[in-house]
């Protein structure tokens, strides 16, 4: 696996891995709250601590979601160093594939453009940079 190859898969665990840091565990403070409600262009009239209070069980879980996507990539490299590439392999591309789709799916239901940008596009070109290192060791 290319250096170059190896750090876009390491960015998109980053992503993840930020996501899991910003909906889990810093999710009460308001720096972090108050701007992602903003994003998820969401019409009830609460003040933000209430949105935030209401919201706090789903966003654990979205982060939480977040932090086994990026085991599943950190798991990838792992089964790489060790070469075992099928496996590897398969782990990064469902960590993109996974990331695509969510960045997809904010993009289309928030403003949150920017961070969709940055976590579909990102995972959506290292699927396709690891993809043929996945057909090559599985003969395809």
């Amino acid at each position: 696996m290319k250096p170059i190859d190896k750090a876009f898969v390491i960015f998109v665990i980053f992503v993840h891995l930020m996501f899991f840091l910003l909906e889990a565990l810093l999710w009460t403070f308001p720096t972090v709250n108050q701007p992602l409600i903003t994003l998820l262009n969401n019409p009830v009239s609460l003040d933000f601590p209430t949105q935030a209070a209401a919201l706090k069980n789903l966003f654990v879980n979205q982060g939480f979601y977040n932090l086994f996507l990026s085991v599943a990539g950190i798991a990838g490299l792992y089964f790489v160093e060790k070469k075992k590439f099928s496996e590897g392999y398969v782990l990064m591309l469902f960590l993109c594939f996974a990331g695509t789709g969510a960045g997809i799916v904010l993009a289309l239901s928030t403003k949150a453009y920017i961070l969709a940008l940055i976590q579909g596009l990102s995972a959506a070109v290292t699927f396709f940079k690891i993809l043929p290192y996945y057909k090559t060791v599985n003969n395809l």
